[in-house]
Formats: structure tokens, sequence, C-alpha cells
């Protein structure tokens, strides 16, 4: 892989505008991680905190990585509106990103796009699903799409040092994603500096049990494991400055 310089780190930013929605920001390039921008769900699933209109301004991007094909993590408008003027990976075997001519990927798959070296790992899930590791100089992202803890994880410690983890952090039955008890395995097994928790804004309409995990207690929990991460609880619409580590409000 190419590799940047530090100076191209500089602005490097990750804003969260809603569920798993991810907008990754360097000095030269921009990519967007599962576009989900409608405020109401669907008749079984339930939005419940609005997502940032941030996405209205967004006029370029270089790439939008899917990492499977439930209605939360692909947005059908956004999509067409970008089709023409940025590449669409999706897993191989999901069928709806077709319709938008994605490039189907796999686990072990590399590419890149602009300032980010990117490859796709290994996710469970329900249906085809991936993960993606994003690399540019030093720095290591993870972002798991949808996944719940497997034996996976530690494969991915040993390949790389994991810089900044974006976990699906809520509980769902079946299991889709993973709950405070598979997060903290994951936590353990992969030793990111930063942990930022997704899928926080998306739950069932009618449950029997409560899918949401306290951020508050789940803080705790790192502390009592003594794990060195640290938690960064972004709300829609903000961001994370990596070179500050501070969050910024763009909403």
């Amino acid at each position: 892989f190419p590799t940047r310089r530090s100076s191209d780190l500089r602005n490097m930013k990750i804003q969260l505008l809603g569920n798993c929605t991810i907008l990754l920001s360097s000095k030269n390039s921009q990519i967007l991680f599962d576009p989900y921008f409608n405020n109401f769900g669907n008749l079984l699933y339930k939005r419940t905190t609005n997502v940032s209109n941030y996405y209205k301004d967004i006029k370029h991007l270089d790439a939008i990585l899917l990492s499977h094909d439930h209605f939360d993590h692909m947005d059908i408008k956004f999509l067409s509106k970008f089709k023409d003027k940025c590449s669409i990976y999706a897993p191989k075997w999901s069928l709806k990103p077709l319709i938008f001519r994605s490039k189907p990927v796999w686990i072990g798959d590399k590419f890149v796009v602009g300032d980010f070296s990117i490859t796709v790992v290994r996710a469970n899930h329900i249906c085809p699903a991936v993960g993606y590791i994003i690399k540019s100089e030093d720095l290591t992202l993870y972002f798991a799409g949808d996944t719940y803890y497997g034996k996976f994880m530690k494969d991915i410690s040993e390949k790389y040092t994991i810089n900044i983890a974006m976990l699906p952090i809520t509980h769902y039955l079946p299991p889709m994603t993973m709950g405070e008890r598979g997060a903290l395995l994951c936590l353990r097994e992969l030793n990111p500096r930063f942990l930022i928790p997704m899928h926080q804004d998306i739950s069932q309409r009618f449950q029997f049990t409560n899918s949401t995990i306290a951020i508050n207690e789940l803080k705790d929990k790192i502390r009592s494991k003594k794990l060195s991460t640290k938690l960064i609880h972004l709300n829609n619409g903000e961001v994370f400055d990596i070179n500050s580590n501070e969050i910024k409000i763009e909403n």
C-alpha cells in the first residue's frame, strides 16, 4: 500500500451522522460508511434520534463503503444521487447495492481510496456482511459495520494495531450486533486507543427486552475491567478530531 505523509492526517476527522453512518475526512479525501438518513425507520424498527442534517451539505465523496444491505445501512435516495459520482463498495452476494453498480468486495480484498488504504475483514451477521480496516500512515481504524463478537476479532488484533474502533454496540435478538458483554470482549482482543460506539439510534418497535446499551455504564465497565480504551461518545452530527482528540459539533 502507498503511505501518506503525516501532514495529510492533520485534518482527519470522524463524524457520526446517525446510526452507523460515519463520514471519514482527511486533508485530501472523504469516504462515507453505511449511509442512512430516514428519520422514521420501517414497520419493525424506529429511529430514536434524528439524523444530523449535515449530510445535505455533502457535495463530494471519494467512495461509499457499505458493510451490508440492510435498510438502515443503505439509503436508496442518497446512493442514487452519488452512484455516478463515486465508487460504491459492498459485500459480494449483496444484491440490492448492485442497483447502484457497486463494486463487490469480500474478506481479504484490498483497495485504495485517496489517502486511505482499505482491507476488507470478516463480520458476523445474519446476511452477507463485512467490516473494514482503514489505514493512513501510522493510523489504523476499524469500522466493524454490523457484527457480534467472534473469534475472528483475535485474528484482526494479531494483524493490526487498532487506534480507533467503531463498533455497533446495541442488543438485538437474534444477535446482529454486540451488546455490552460482546463489546468488552472485543475491546479486550483489539485493545484500541479509542472506541466510538455506533448503532445507538435504531431500536425495535415491538420488543420484549431493551436494546439500548447505557454508555455511562459501559464506560464504568471498561474502567472496572482495567481496559486502556477511551470511549468517545458522539451524538449525531458531532465530530471527533483525530489530531486534537477533541469532539466538535458540526450539525
